[in-house]
């Protein structure tokens, strides 16, 4: 769940756990009255029902997600939960209560609550923490003061009146959420917590506890993978199961034998593998099977397209509300590239690294499938990455396809053009690259296994395109050289014309992350939960790193990582600013009216000025298309020339690179200047060139 598709790490195979008393005497007197009513003549069965019912109920199961989940999607991880509890005849419910809270909260709070707050202040746990514990451990003034104050994982004063308002809402929230169905009538009610969802969850999860005790409580999701579910079920005597990984398998297996106590046929409630719970809670957990893609149900996402019509009643459609939502879908899990080179900083993927992708024509049937049933909407894949299996059939296959809708991927940075090109065919609009740097020694540092010229190369072709790349700068790695932060300042000014990047951050320590896994040999050192956690949570420090997934920590050179890395944060913002009023200006090779290619420059912190491009400079600015070599360059560039427009090129390429329209990277030239698309140089062939095409 949250993924409770990441519910739990399991209890050993023969771990059992016996069910609540109300459970098990229901499931022995529905037994023992089948035994008698199977001698009753049938008029005695039916003066019998005429006084009691004794049909058992079918099971039945709520999945909650509460906030600070989106409210523009439907949570994927609960959508396939129940559409595999329906599968097995199990009745399930979702309740959308984070589209209750955003009602309550406001759209500006929310927004910054569930958008803008650094993840690592937690404030939407402590603003839960404090309706939960009260000002037990933690006050306004200490939380402001040890948090948000933090020069390095600290919250700007504009946004702390969100987490004011939020923590004023939270009391009123719960009780809401409490009052809004009978609960009761549930025999399990599971709650899914990624990001910041626990202490919301647990809130519920108690005063339902409180109310009706005989229901079972179950959690589940990426806050609770391998071992940092256990604090929860050691620390919360009110939760019967905590699912520590993927619960596709393991969820409904609880649920089917659950449903076997109830209907009599067993006396006690087995506990699949894939979860922890009050009886094995300080032993170690054992793994859920993994699941195999292509044989999960199509999610189920009608709770959250009817709650979303009732919440937005009234209110214009915006983006990031749910009057515009996103579909949710997976074509696989996993990362192909982290089983190769793990990306240092990366903590994703924990107990899950292994790639599995779905055969491309279950993604096809699969994405159609919902669009049929919930109309046309942006599809937002949930990948950590992109099959490079799909460039020769799913892809492909989409781009045949007339009026294919707008989809989001994650992709690998080192793509060639062909291959961008494609995904815009496909209907790709929306993609996070993992641009990290443009600097190469940090690039090896991280793992990355892609260049900054491929980087910038993306960014661009991406610009061409109509593609939207939403990427980050990090600094602050151990053995990350000084040189690195003035090459990323230079690239940075030099492509104002491309999309920014969302933020520059201090790298974190997050957990799983081989940063983590090694961090005295990465060099790092006196690490620790981020201060957060103790203002959430009133555990000892060794709870707390147990659970914690964000850490602080020591390095040297340190103070001076975070001092140039502001100043490209500087940088950033007001490219940012530029770039949202349109004012970021223009690199491009355009179209003259009377003929030939004129290469415009209006960045906005240089000089504009145009000029007429030789055949030369053009076949230069296309022979630099992808990231080339010195050599390589003016080969490609003689190729497209007539024999003598080639004297000269390399002094044209001097001056290129003068110019800024195009970069010299390590030991490659890449273009930075937008170039007109193929179907404008063969609809208008520049004088001079025979052959003009992209290397």
């Amino acid at each position: 769940m949250g993924t409770m598709v990441r519910m739990a790490s399991a209890a050993p195979r023969d771990a059992t756990l016996r069910p609540p008393a109300r459970v098990c005497y229901r499931a022995t007197r529905f037994s023992k009255t089948v035994q008698a009513r199977s001698l009753e003549s049938g008029s005695e069965r039916a003066r019998r029902a005429d006084a009691i019912d004794w049909r058992i109920e079918p099971v039945r199961v709520a999945l909650v997600v509460m906030p600070f989940a989106a409210v523009d999607r439907p949570n994927l991880a609960v959508g396939l939960l129940k559409a595999a509890l329906r599968r097995e005849g199990i009745d399930c419910e979702v309740k959308y209560l984070n589209l209750t809270f955003w009602r309550l909260l406001g759209s500006a709070a929310w927004a910054t609550m569930a958008g803008r707050l650094p993840m690592t202040a937690l404030g939407g746990e402590w603003a839960f923490s404090q309706a939960f514990y009260g000002e037990r451990f933690s006050t306004w003034e200490s939380y402001e003061r040890e948090v948000l104050e933090d020069p390095l994982w600290g919250v700007v004063k504009a946004d702390r009146g969100a987490i004011r308002a939020a923590r004023a809402a939270a009391p009123g929230f719960l009780r809401l959420a409490l009052e809004s169905c009978d609960w009761g009538r549930y025999d399990l009610v599971g709650f899914t917590s990624t990001f910041e969802q626990t202490l919301a969850s647990l809130g519920l999860a108690r005063l339902i506890r409180r109310r009706y005790p005989h229901v079972l409580l179950a959690v589940g999701g990426a806050n609770f993978e391998a071992g940092m579910g256990r604090p929860y079920v050691e620390g919360f005597d009110f939760l019967d199961f905590v699912s520590t990984g993927e619960a596709d398998v393991s969820f409904p297996a609880l649920c089917r034998n659950l449903r076997a106590v109830k209907a009599g046929e067993s006396r006690r409630l087995e506990v699949p593998p894939g979860f922890l719970h009050r009886r094995n809670g300080s032993r170690p957990a054992g793994r859920g099977p993994m699941v195999r893609l292509d044989r999960l149900p199509t999610p189920d996402f009608d709770d959250y397209f009817r709650a979303a019509r009732r919440a937005s009643r009234g209110r214009a459609p915006r983006a990031g509300e749910p009057g515009r939502p996103w579909l949710m879908l997976e074509a696989s899990r996993g990362c192909w590239w982290g089983a190769k080179s793990h990306c240092t900083f990366c903590g994703l993927n924990g107990s899950t690294m292994r790639f599995r992708a779905k055969d491309w024509r279950r993604v096809v049937a699969e994405s159609d499938e919902l669009l049929a049933r919930y109309g046309a909407m942006p599809l937002q894949f949930t990948d950590n990455i992109l099959s490079m299996a799909y460039f020769d059939d799913l892809l492909p296959f989409w781009a045949s396809r007339p009026g294919e809708g707008e989809k989001f991927f994650e992709i690998k940075a080192n793509l060639r053009r062909r291959q961008v090109e494609l995904l815009h065919a496909a209907g790709v609009r929306d993609v996070q690259p993992g641009i990290e740097s443009f600097c190469d020694d940090t690039l090896r540092l991280m793992q990355k296994g892609a260049s900054a010229a491929q980087n910038v190369a993306l960014l661009r072709w991406c610009a061409e395109l109509g593609i939207k790349p939403a990427w980050n700068v990090l600094f602050g790695f151990p053995g990350e050289p000084a040189a690195a932060y003035e090459r990323n300042l230079r690239i940075m000014s030099q492509i104002p014309h491309l999309r920014p990047p969302k933020s520059c951050a201090l790298i974190r320590l997050d957990r799983f992350s081989p940063n983590f896994a090694d961090w005295r040999g990465r060099g790092f050192t006196a690490i620790e939960p981020l201060p957060a956690y103790r203002h959430v949570y009133p555990f000892d420090e060794a709870q707390l790193v147990e659970l914690a997934y964000f850490f602080r920590y020591r390095q040297p050179g340190l103070d001076e990582a975070v001092r140039r890395g502001y100043a490209l944060e500087r940088r950033r913002r007001e490219w940012w600013a530029r770039y949202e009023s349109g004012s970021q200006g223009e690199l491009a090779a355009k179209p003259h009216w009377q003929g030939g290619y004129v290469l415009v420059d209006r960045r906005f912190d240089r000089p504009r000025r145009a000029r007429r491009l030789s055949p030369r400079a053009l076949a230069l600015l296309l022979a630099c298309d992808g990231p080339a070599g010195r050599r390589q360059a003016l080969a490609r560039a003689g190729a497209m020339l007539d024999g003598g427009d080639r004297r000269g090129a390399g002094r044209e390429l001097r001056r290129l690179v003068a110019e800024g329209a195009v970069a010299e990277i390590g030991s490659k030239l890449i273009t930075l200047a937008l170039l007109p698309a193929p179907e404008q140089l063969s609809e208008r062939p520049p004088p001079g060139l025979s052959a003009a095409r992209r290397a």
